[in-house]
């Protein structure tokens, strides 16, 4: 790797990658943004124009190849994460993929141990670890701020209109639908705070089972676009008889909002109190104690960005712009041979839940969560215990 910059490729330049990952480079002064590549020929160039990328494929293949790529961003649909990231740690690349990281838990568990065995730096694109507020919330639930957690209650609530989701609305492509679009974020978030998952029951619904296209035909979707579920931590995780967290996921909302506007909570309650996140809100956390009221807590300068970002604040949409952090903390971690990031471990066991949240709607029954390794632990020996 080249010690002036990282060399960035971007597989998959819609939405999520204008978004995120390409502002959030660009912002980045350690990386430079070398190659794109996208199916679609038309938006690629688009893309190329507006961030000054001299090199652009519709393989990535050829990406992989360019002596200039250090690192890759991939951000497909769902199906392609696994083979491009295979390919991308095989040419010794390092890798960020977006969530849900794979198609199911099998598939990420061989994307976690090629990672490992090569030795790159690898990272699950859950992005609202960045959020000021949160990282803040789990500073504090850390200091043991509120005890034991007791319950946690999750609602991510959005008002998508009834029209074509893409890739998204398609099971064989995306995976699944609210699970593992919001819902893996979600999830990642009470695995980092709380612990892990251990069973679940679940139930799923497609609301909109018909989406007009761009011409106004009808367009089949076989992914849910709403989930409500419960989940129940593994023994000894919180308080002592277990914690318990509630979700509510949906993109049917009316009047709801989208985006960084919609309904976004996750709320911890403890043996001495409360912890409350809102998105929309993300330079502050909602604190309360028994016998008292709720009361908004600033969020402190020094949770207001990742550790070195250059990134203002206090510029751009709040609700927006944290996420440029994100591509900053991978970029550091390549640098730095570690970093505190979300990675391929992280996906995969989020990866786990999803499965079985799928698997019990299916079967109307509480699922036991795949049992994932201690991170310590090579999951190859932990087959043979």
């Amino acid at each position: 790797m080249r010690t002036s910059k990282v060399g960035v490729g971007v597989i998959g330049v819609g939405g999520i990658s204008n978004y995120v990952h390409l502002p959030g480079l660009r912002l980045c002064p350690q990386a430079e943004i070398v190659a794109l590549c996208d199916s679609n020929a038309d938006l690629l160039q688009q893309r190329a124009r507006e961030y000054a990328v001299e090199h652009t494929f519709t393989d990535y293949h050829a990406l992989l190849e360019h002596p200039a790529v250090d690192a890759v961003v991939v951000a497909t649909p769902t199906i392609m994460h696994a083979p491009i990231a295979l390919a991308a740690i095989a040419a010794g690349k390092h890798v960020l993929v977006e969530k849900q990281l794979a198609m199911n838990y099998a598939e990420a568990v061989r994307m976690y141990e090629a990672a490992t065995r090569a030795g790159v730096q690898h990272m699950t694109a859950f992005t609202y670890r960045f959020v000021p507020a949160m990282r803040y919330l789990r500073h504090l639930l850390g200091m043991g701020t509120i005890g034991l957690p007791r319950h946690v209650r999750v609602a991510r609530l959005q008002d998508f209109r009834e029209t074509s989701l893409g890739w998204r609305q398609q099971k064989a492509l995306a995976g699944s639908g609210e699970v593992g679009d919001m819902g893996a974020h979600r999830i990642d978030f009470c695995h980092d705070l709380i612990g892990p998952i251990a069973r679940v029951v679940a139930v799923t619904r497609i609301f909109v089972p018909r989406r007009s296209g761009p011409d106004g035909s009808l367009l089949p979707a076989d992914t849910e676009d709403f989930a409500a579920f419960i989940a129940e931590f593994a023994e000894g995780v919180g308080a002592e008889q277990g914690t318990v967290a509630t979700f509510d996921l949906s993109k049917i909302d009316k009047g709801r909002e989208k985006g960084g506007h919609g309904l976004d909570e996750f709320e911890v309650y403890g043996t001495e109190g409360t912890l409350i996140y809102h998105l929309h809100r993300p330079h502050e956390v909602l604190t309360g104690r028994p016998d008292g009221r709720l009361e908004a807590t600033p969020v402190p300068h020094d949770f207001l960005v990742y550790p070195g970002s250059p990134r203002d604040p206090f510029t751009g949409d709040p609700a927006t712009v944290f996420r440029y952090d994100q591509d900053f903390a991978f970029i550091q971690a390549i640098i730095n041979g570690k970093g505190d990031i979300p990675t391929f471990y992280d996906g995969m066991r989020c990866q786990a839940v999803v499965d079985a949240i799928l698997q019990s709607a299916q079967e109307r029954r509480w699922v036991e969560v795949a049992d994932v390794p201690p991170v310590t632990m090579p999951l190859a020996a932990a087959r043979h215990i």
